[in-house]
C-alpha cells in the first residue's frame, strides 16, 4: 500500500514541492492550469491526499483525480501516471471527472424589493444595500433576494440568469462587518458563466467589472466576470469575441497589470477594448456621476502602455 510520504513525494515530482496543510490531509501547489493563462503565482491548487479530489482556488479547476489533471498540463509524465494510477476507480472514465451540479436557489428564496419592511433581516438587508449604494429600482435589476436557509441567513442573493432565461449562477454576500467568510457562492466554475447574460447585448458597447457591487452604477449594458481574470478558456471572452462586442474593461486599480494582460487577450482577436484608467476607489465605492466620468474617459487600449505597465511591475514579479 502507498504512503502518504509517497503520494506528497510523487507530487513534488509533478507540480513543484507543495505545501502540506497542518492535519497532513492536504497539499497546496501551484496550479498549471493558471500558470498556462498567465493567472496566478501562488499556491492555490488543493489535493486531497486521501482521495486525489483536487479544487484550484482561482481558476475553479476540479476534479476527483489529480493524476488526470497532471497528465493533461504537466511535462513529468511519469510521475503523472503513477498518481493517476494510484487515484483511479472503478467508475474513472475520460469523460469530465465532474459533472456540474445543477443552480438552484434556497427554496424560500423571496426578493428583497417585494418584502415587507417589518421583516427583521429584509430591514437589515435592505440597510446594508443601500450603504452600498442600492436603489430600490436597483433591487429590481438584480433580483436581490434572501433566505433564512441555513448557509443563507443574513446574505443578500443575487441570482444570474443565462440568455436563455435559466438560473446559470448566484452570488451570496453576508450583510455582517465581523463575518470574514463574505460569500458563499454556488459551486459552479465561473468561466462557464455569464453572469446576467439575460441582460446583456453583444451587439453594443459592454462594461466589465470584477465583481456585481462595481455593476450598482454602471450603464445597462454591463456584467461582472465573478472575478479579476478573462481569457479564452471563459464562455464571456468567446461570445464577445464571436460578436466582436467593444468593451470597456473597469476592473480594481489594483488589478491594472491584469487589465491590460486582458485588453492585449482581446485585441489579438480584433476586439475594440477601452480601459478606465480611475484609481483610489473601485466602481463599487463610486457615485454614479464618477462611474460614468471614468467609463466616459476610457482610453483604447495600447500596447505601448500596456509594456510600460509591465516594466514598471519587473520590481514585483514576472514581466510574462
Amino acid at each position: 500500500m502507498i504512503t502518504v510520504k509517497q503520494k506528497i513525494d510523487l507530487i513534488e515530482a509533478t507540480f513543484g514541492l507543495p505545501k502540506i496543510s497542518s492535519s497532513g490531509k492536504n497539499a497546496t501547489v501551484f496550479c498549471p492550469v493558471c500558470e498556462s493563462n498567465g493567472k496566478s503565482n501562488k499556491l492555490k491548487l488543493s489535493i486531497s491526499l486521501d482521495t486525489g479530489v483536487y479544487h484550484c482556488w482561482v481558476c475553479e479547476s476540479k476534479g476527483k483525480n489529480i493524476g488526470r489533471l497532471a497528465l493533461k498540463h504537466c511535462k513529468q509524465r511519469e510521475a503523472a501516471s503513477k498518481l493517476y494510477s494510484i487515484f483511479k476507480s472503478d467508475d474513472d472514465s475520460e469523460s469530465e471527472e465532474e459533472a456540474e451540479e445543477k443552480v438552484t436557489l434556497p427554496e424560500d428564496f423571496r426578493l428583497l424589493a417585494n418584502c415587507r419592511s417589518s421583516n427583521h433581516q429584509a430591514r437589515l438587508s435592505l440597510a446594508y444595500l443601500k450603504e452600498r449604494g442600492f436603489k430600490y429600482k436597483d433591487l429590481w435589476r438584480f433580483k436581490v433576494g434572501i433566505s433564512d436557509e441555513f448557509g443563507f441567513k443574513n446574505r443578500v442573493i443575487f441570482p444570474s440568469f443565462d440568455e436563455e432565461q435559466n438560473l446559470n449562477y448566484y452570488i451570496s454576500r453576508t450583510i455582517e462587518k465581523d463575518n470574514k467568510y463574505r460569500y458563499n457562492n454556488c459551486k459552479k466554475q465561473r468561466k462557464d458563466v455569464i453572469f446576467n447574460e439575460i441582460g446583456i447585448d453583444f451587439s453594443k458597447e459592454l462594461i466589465l467589472t470584477e465583481g456585481v457591487f462595481d455593476l450598482v452604477n454602471c450603464p445597462e449594458n454591463s456584467t461582472c466576470c465573478l472575478g479579476s481574470w478573462l481569457d479564452k478558456n471563459y464562455l464571456l471572452f468567446q461570445k464577445i469575441v464571436k460578436n466582436r462586442t467593444p468593451v470597456v474593461l473597469c476592473f480594481d486599480p489594483d488589478a491594472m497589470m491584469k487589465t491590460q494582460k486582458i485588453a492585449k487577450l482581446l485585441s489579438e482577436f480584433c476586439v475594440d477594448v477601452k480601459v478606465s484608467m480611475h484609481t483610489g476607489k473601485d466602481f463599487g465605492e463610486m457615485t454614479k456621476e464618477e462611474v460614468s466620468y471614468w467609463i466616459s474617459n476610457a482610453k483604447p487600449f495600447d500596447n505601448v502602455e500596456r509594456v510600460a505597465y509591465l516594466i514598471n511591475g519587473i520590481t514585483s514579479g514576472s514581466m510574462f
